[in-house]
């Protein structure tokens, strides 16, 4: 027990007198200020603002990840569509949006060709109306063009793999083999999908930037498109498939 006092209501001086116990509750507590509650207060601005120092430690953290650690660390249950808009908002906030990203790409041709003279940086748009689309890239760095042409096997391999992601698509590459028989990366690029179109055109690009490369042996899959790009652009080299 303990006592406590006070000014009397009239502003005397006799003092109020109370007496009062503390007790300790040694069972677990269930109310909500313990217990995981659904919030309202857990709109999409609030997970974003909270979800940027995840993010920062994990940038490729998911909303299912994301989720599970809002909700250990605050105790509410947060619906999965307010984390995952939440999130993108968080991201868009740390790395920019997605969509600003294809108008970046010039500056950063610019900023490749400015610094690394010699570098085959190509993109190409289509037009849609009144405006103007992405639809392919090309990059080839002049580190990799002279690593290739002075210390190299005259061999490339092409392939692409396909992009999952906010943004679908395929990422084609072309890489050789040193003289360890270690993987050189030559050459990389984008495009929608592996069409005789887009094959034609990333070859095209690769053969401006290595220039012609005697006994040259290319070895792909056999994706009739691909295939059909390699007998286009480079008619006189070595072929092989698998």
């Amino acid at each position: 027990p303990g006592r406590a006092s006070s000014p009397s209501s009239s502003g005397g001086d006799e003092a109020l007198s109370l007496s009062f116990l503390v007790q300790i509750n040694k069972y677990d507590h269930k109310c909500a200020s313990r217990s995981r509650v659904r919030g309202r207060m857990a709109s999409q601005a609030w997970v974003a603002e909270r979800a940027i120092p995840f993010l920062n430690k994990k940038n490729g953290m998911g909303p299912k990840e994301l989720q599970k650690e809002l909700q250990d660390t605050y105790k509410i249950t947060i619906p999965y569509h307010t984390v995952y808009h939440g999130r993108k908002r968080a991201t868009d906030k740390l790395f920019g949006k997605w969509s600003d990203s294809f108008d970046w790409l010039y500056r950063f041709k610019a900023e490749v060709e400015m610094r690394s003279p010699g570098s085959v940086v190509e993109i190409d748009t289509v037009k849609v109306g009144d405006k103007v689309h992405f639809n392919r890239f090309f990059c080839a760095f002049k580190a990799s063009i002279d690593g290739f042409l002075g210390g190299c096997r005259p061999y490339i391999s092409i392939d692409s793999t396909a992009l999952n992601g906010y943004w679908n698509g395929h990422m084609p590459a072309a890489n050789a083999l040193d003289g360890h028989n270690w993987m050189f990366p030559l050459a990389f690029g984008f495009f929608d999908s592996e069409t005789k179109e887009n094959w034609v055109w990333f070859m095209e690009q690769l053969a401006n930037a290595i220039g012609p490369v005697p006994k040259l042996a290319i070895h792909t899959d056999a994706c009739k498109g691909l295939e059909t790009a390699v007998h286009k652009v480079f008619p006189w080299q070595n072929r092989g498939s698998v």
